[in-house]
């Protein structure tokens, strides 16, 4: 359970915490009142990342050199007065240095901070989902499979650093010629293979997610909206990558994709295929939601989506992930609110944000505890009174 978060010089928040308890927690006020900075220091500390910014250091304040923030975990089962029962995960965010994650106090591996805390996420960048640009969806795929697929993570930064240097060289071979521009070719080779072993590992994983959320995902579409026939998802690439294979298949094919785009490439000097190009595809009756959706159909989708991953992220334990709201109520209609009214009531911890007390069901309210943000003359804080 989440206990508080203290955010030092992280966007709006130059120094104050929020507090929580266990069921549902509002956090309300206006826009840019600094509520989504909290969701967003849960997201960063379960993933590594945020869901709105490109790199960790954007989430430091104007005018600071670095920020941090700390989220401090409680085991409800363990008595309120034993030490060990307090968990701290924090992440100090330099503008120019990297960022150094710690628990404890002690610096860590970012997945560290993964292994004792599971968010399932509602947020507004996701809502376009459906029609949304394919890096949406990767993000959403992304955002479960490094918390439910061990060593994903590492893989997905891995796969990110060698992108970044291959494509370096490829502009700089287009803008060379003659030895120089075979120095590079050689230089890359290198790199293609780091590009492609990595890439493998994640496409293989993507599929594995992909397979274990088929079940829970159908089940919960059949419950929000059964009406609208049998939901399936499908991973989209340029190599044709089998739900079923693993990392050596899948890594053969890329080599292939890269044999055959290695000229393209040296026109366009950038990495044409790999998994971070690929995509999602979501049909109903094997029809294409991306063609066929109407706006019902799409908060169908992403409320099934937010239950399936719920389900994918509970322990062996039975202990369900922290659920993240980011004003989720405002995209919803009053059916499915009251669907995710049902879920959220019963889960031990849910984080709500809201502009407004009105946009939420009156029984949500009573049932929550809520706490107002406001921007004050020192920056974002929780108005007490």
């Amino acid at each position: 359970m989440i206990e508080r978060v203290r955010l030092q010089q992280i966007r709006s928040w130059t120094a104050g915490e929020v507090r929580f308890c266990s069921g549902p927690q509002i956090l309300w006020g206006a826009n840019g009142a600094g509520k989504t900075t909290a969701v967003e220091a849960l997201l960063v500390a379960a993933t590594g990342r945020s869901h709105r910014a490109g790199g960790l250091r954007e989430l430091v304040q104007d005018g600071a050199s670095s920020g941090s923030f700390t989220v401090t975990l409680r085991d409800p089962n363990e008595g309120a007065d034993d030490p060990l029962a307090t968990t701290t995960l924090a992440a100090e965010i330099g503008r120019s240095e990297r960022t150094r994650f710690l628990v404890n106090g002690t610096a860590r591996r970012s997945e560290s901070l993964g292994e004792r805390l599971k968010v399932a996420a509602f947020v507004p960048e996701e809502t376009g989902l459906v029609v949304g640009a394919p890096s949406v969806r990767r993000a959403a795929l992304d955002r479960m499979a490094i918390q439910w697929k061990p060593g994903y993570r590492a893989a997905l930064t891995r796969y990110e650093r060698t992108l970044k240097q291959r494509n370096r060289l490829l502009k700089d071979a287009l803008e060379s010629d003659g030895a120089e521009r075979r120095a590079i070719s050689a230089e890359m080779k290198p790199w293609t293979e780091l590009l492609i072993d990595s890439g493998a590992e994640i496409v293989a994983a993507r599929n594995e997610l992909l397979r274990a959320l088929a079940a829970p995902l159908a089940a919960a579409h059949r419950e929000v909206a059964p009406t609208e026939g049998e939901l399936r998802v499908r991973y989209v690439s340029r190599e044709g990558h089998d739900v079923d294979e693993g990392v050596p298949a899948a890594a053969a094919r890329l080599r292939t994709s890269f044999d055959e785009t290695a000229e393209s490439e040296g026109y366009q000097g950038h990495t044409l295929v790999g998994p971070h190009r690929d995509d999602l595809s979501f049909h109903v009756d094997e029809r294409d939601l991306a063609t066929i959706a109407s706006r019902g159909q799409q908060r169908s989708l992403l409320l099934a989506l937010l239950f399936a991953e719920i389900e994918l992220l509970t322990n062996d334990r039975g202990e369900p992930p922290l659920l993240l709201l980011d004003d989720a109520f405002s995209e919803l209609d009053p059916e499915r609110r009251d669907h995710l009214v049902e879920r959220l009531v019963s889960l031990p911890q849910t984080i709500i944000t809201t502009t407004t007390l009105g946009d939420l069901a009156p029984r949500l309210v009573t049932a929550s505890a809520t706490q107002e943000v406001v921007r004050g003359p020192r920056g974002s804080e929780v108005q007490h009174g």
